[in-house]
């Protein structure tokens, strides 16, 4: 899958964060499988929606009471670990995390 994610044919600029390219979803039930991150037809993973809502929640719990920040460590460009059987970063993601005692709405933040 990873090597459809990065085919230019599919995407263009596929090394660029790009969200946006993902708005018109027709385009890509079009290109029946040139997009799937969880697998399609009858093996589709079927925690799909529990994963996602799982993963929106924690950053939901997070980024309300931190402002996430890069750090000196962080890299620029993303390289990928070629001998693991999922998809992992070499040398992972290293981030700033600075408590927020007050969220903009002027709530206090639990600790």
């Amino acid at each position: 899958m990873l090597g459809l994610h990065y085919d230019e044919k599919y995407y263009p600029q596929p090394d660029k964060y790009d969200p946006e390219r993902f708005r018109d979803q027709k385009e890509y039930k079009e290109n029946n499988f040139s997009y799937m991150p969880f697998g399609v037809g009858p093996r589709a993973c079927i925690g799909e929606r529990f994963g996602t809502l799982s993963t929106k929640l924690g950053l939901v719990h997070i980024l309300s009471q931190f402002k996430v920040e890069k750090s000196a460590d962080t890299p620029i460009s993303m390289e990928f670990e070629a001998k693991s059987l999922t998809l992992a970063s070499k040398g992972g993601l290293p981030m700033k995390f600075k408590y927020i005692p007050n969220n903009e709405n002027g709530l206090l933040a639990s600790k």
